[in-house]
């Protein structure tokens, strides 16, 4: 049984003006206990709409989503049961994930015992004094260890974490990033990381999923994917990823935009931006097909050519 279980969920958002727009068209994706899952993708293919469904914050129009085997239901005003509180999110920006006006050590006292509030930020790496201070005396990065804190103290099983380091300045990305590491490992936790930073995801991650459009196209162990991308897609974002030391080339830019999710294009979603596009690209939308090695990729590419 997994920790975390998503199966075609879909997601619609009502669109100014009439009509709906699907940013999750019947994506899957699963996180087994103790392992740390990268969700990567453009700005706009859905990922944080998917993270927000995971947790309850927004209700699947289709699918499902299951913690530890239990239904995840969207969440109310009504006290969430036990078992789902273990399942747990931390968002983008700590600046507004904090409340300003109260100290830190209330805030995570509200989530577990007033007694572990020293213990969680030597966790995260601060130090106890720290409970006495108030967001805005912290940095960007210590900002984020503390919204990492609040959620330990809910004793979690699985955080999902979306864009946890877009704000954040480099320095801070790597700490954060190796920080997560560590409590993943040390407290066996199983992390969902959504990110558009395909390096940072490399490093932390031990399976990566690619999302485009409201649709997973490849899954994978992260090494094996960065070495041979089976999708035309997930090869283009790997090529744009710089080098620390400033080898490799530049490469071509990824021709157009993102579709409208309102207005998809027919068959691969990815064909009016693919080099290797054919004719049943544009006729045939394909599945998420299981190859070699424990691999996934929704490219007819890969149907065609043997291996």
């Amino acid at each position: 049984m997994s920790a975390l279980e998503l199966r075609d969920v879909e997601v619609e958002y009502d669109r100014r003006g009439g009509g709906k727009v699907r940013a999750v068209a019947g994506a899957s994706l699963s996180v087994e206990r103790g392992q740390i899952v990268g969700l990567v993708g453009e700005s706009g293919c859905g990922k944080s709409s998917l993270a927000r469904a995971a947790v309850g914050l927004v209700a699947p129009t289709a699918g499902t989503v299951r913690f530890e085997g239990r239904e995840v239901t969207p969440l109310t005003r009504r006290a969430r049961p036990r078992e789902l509180v273990r399942l747990q999110m931390v968002f983008q920006n700590p600046y507004s994930s904090l409340n300003p006006r109260r100290k830190v050590g209330s805030q995570l006292a509200d989530g577990g015992p007033r007694t572990r509030v020293g213990e969680l930020l030597e966790l995260v790496g601060l130090p106890a004094s720290a409970a006495a201070r108030y967001p805005h005396q912290f940095s960007g990065g210590q900002r984020q260890r503390i919204a990492i804190a609040r959620v330990l103290a809910a004793d979690p099983t699985v955080i999902v974490l979306d864009e946890p380091l877009a704000s954040l300045d480099a320095s801070a990305q790597a700490q954060i990033a190796n920080l997560l590491v560590s409590l993943a490992r040390g407290l066996d936790l199983s992390l969902l990381l959504i990110s558009h930073d395909l390096a940072i995801v490399r490093h932390v991650a031990d399976v990566v999923s690619v999302m485009y459009l409201g649709r997973m196209v490849e899954t994978g162990a992260t090494r094996p994917l960065w070495q041979l991308p089976l999708h035309p897609y997930t090869e283009a974002l790997i090529a744009a990823v710089p080098h620390a030391d400033g080898s490799g080339f530049l490469p071509e830019a990824l021709p157009g935009e993102v579709p409208d999710p309102a207005n998809p294009p027919p068959g691969c979603r990815f064909n009016p931006r693919c080099p290797y596009a054919f004719d049943r690209c544009v006729a045939e939308e394909p599945p998420l097909l299981p190859l070699p090695g424990d691999r996934r990729s929704a490219c007819w590419l890969r149907d065609t050519k043997p291996g």
